[in-house]
């Protein structure tokens, strides 16, 4: 039997449906439910979003740079507290910014294909600047095996302080030599030599004057090793000007090349010699006379071990960063012959003997090597510096030294052969 209800219930239970339905109402209206209205509006790419949380690169930007940089490593690592309240964003902004992040990429792949295709464009080139070295295999392959190395040599002299025109050997403080390695297979063809490889060295010898005999020894160590010739020329070819506190104002001249040739470091017997000919200036000098230099000539040269200290007076304050496997071939003794390895880090230090002057000596003579065959290292050497020959004469000259140097040719009058 159902349950029949009095007018006043009847009344309480409509009003209660009535609040019910107006409270829903309000909470529905909250403005924070609705989504927003798809391209209503546009949010511009400079202004910042007040609900969204900022990234660690907006964080960053907002210090300035005269803030301590631990406050700004602190603020950028600085984590919020309280999640900031929560924004829907629409749907036309995300693909915006979708499409910026993937035009970028695309930029970039264009950017790089085109410096790509600007890079073929500019090595036929640079392979036409340098021609006068060619490999040949042929070559190499009938190279006597006592040459361990060839290539150029350059010979300069740095007059003393303040010394603007050096009028004899007493006005230079110190002479050095370059020795620039070509592959062994290399043959000299017309062209200049280029600056493409970094591998250069710059020897310092400090008492000026080559030795010329063998009671005269001389001790020199290496400057600079597997530069390019930039590196050297940059050290040589430039004059410095400083201030000191009892003279004044002192200038260091740069450093002028007297004399180019071919080289070649060769194994024989019990030692290893540096051999070299001339092929600037054509018509030697004083200068190169007084600096103990001929047309031709060899000297001996050993390597010291590192490992024991020197004379007092040729005494580096740093020694070679020899790796294991270079300081093992001293096996103890404190001289041994130079090979081309030792030479290629700063700070080797090397003894020159004096062997032949005019002719190569032992450095050029014929020997039977270990498999019985006939070798003569004069002839690569007398070969490789006729083809020098062919080449500077192609160019401009004595005065193409500078050209293989990489100096302004304009800016010197020539090589000097003799004292002004």
């Amino acid at each position: 039997m159902p349950t029949r209800t009095s007018p006043r219930q009847a009344a309480v239970k409509a009003n209660e449906a009535l609040n019910q339905g107006a409270g829903t109402k309000r909470r529905g209206s909250s403005s924070s439910q609705i989504p927003p209205k798809k391209g209503k509006k546009e949010v511009k790419p400079n202004e910042p979003n007040k609900y969204q949380k900022p990234t660690v690169t907006e964080e960053a930007q907002e210090i300035k740079p005269s803030e301590d940089p631990t406050k700004a490593q602190a603020t950028v690592n600085k984590q919020p507290t309280e999640a900031p309240p929560e924004k829907v964003v629409e749907p036309v902004e995300q693909e915006e910014v979708k499409e910026e992040k993937e035009e970028e990429p695309e930029k970039a792949a264009n950017g790089a294909a085109a410096g790509k295709e600007e890079e073929k464009e500019e090595k036929p080139a640079t392979k036409e600047a340098h021609t006068a070295i060619k490999v040949s295999p042929e070559r190499e392959d009938v190279l006597p095996s006592s040459i361990l190395e060839k290539g150029f040599v350059y010979f300069f002299f740095r007059p003393r302080v303040n010394v603007e025109d050096p009028h004899s050997i007493s006005d230079v403080a110190r002479s050095f030599f370059v020795l620039r390695p070509t592959p062994k297979g290399a043959k000299i063809e017309d062209g200049p030599i280029g600056d493409d490889t970094a591998n250069c060295r710059l020897l310092v010898l400090p008492k000026k004057r080559y030795p010329a005999s063998g009671r005269e020894r001389d001790m020199g160590f290496v400057e600079k090793a597997k530069v390019p010739l930039k590196t050297i020329r940059e050290s040589l070819m430039t004059e410095m000007t400083y201030e000191t506190k009892t003279r004044g104002e002192r200038t260091r001249p740069e450093a002028q090349p007297y004399a180019e040739g071919v080289y070649a470091i060769v194994k024989e017997g019990r030692n290893s010699h540096l051999a070299y000919i001339l092929t600037i200036p054509r018509q030697l000098g004083g200068v190169q006379s007084d600096f103990g230099i001929q047309g031709r000539g060899s000297f001996i040269i050993q390597s010291k071990n590192p490992e024991y200290p020197g004379p007092p007076i040729a005494q580096l304050p740093q020694g070679p960063e020899y790796p294991e496997q270079v300081q093992e071939k001293f096996k103890g003794y404190r001289w041994i012959p130079t090979e081309p390895e030792f030479l290629d880090y700063p700070n080797a230090q090397f003894l020159m003997i004096g062997e032949a002057h005019g002719h190569l000596g032992k450095a050029g003579e014929a020997h039977i090597d270990d498999k019985g065959t006939k070798e003569d290292p004069s002839q690569e050497l007398d070969q490789l510096e006729e083809e020098n020959e062919e080449r500077v004469n192609s160019l401009s000259g004595d005065h193409s030294i500078f050209e293989d140097l990489g100096a302004e040719a304009q800016k010197y009058e020539g090589v000097p052969s003799e004292w002004e």
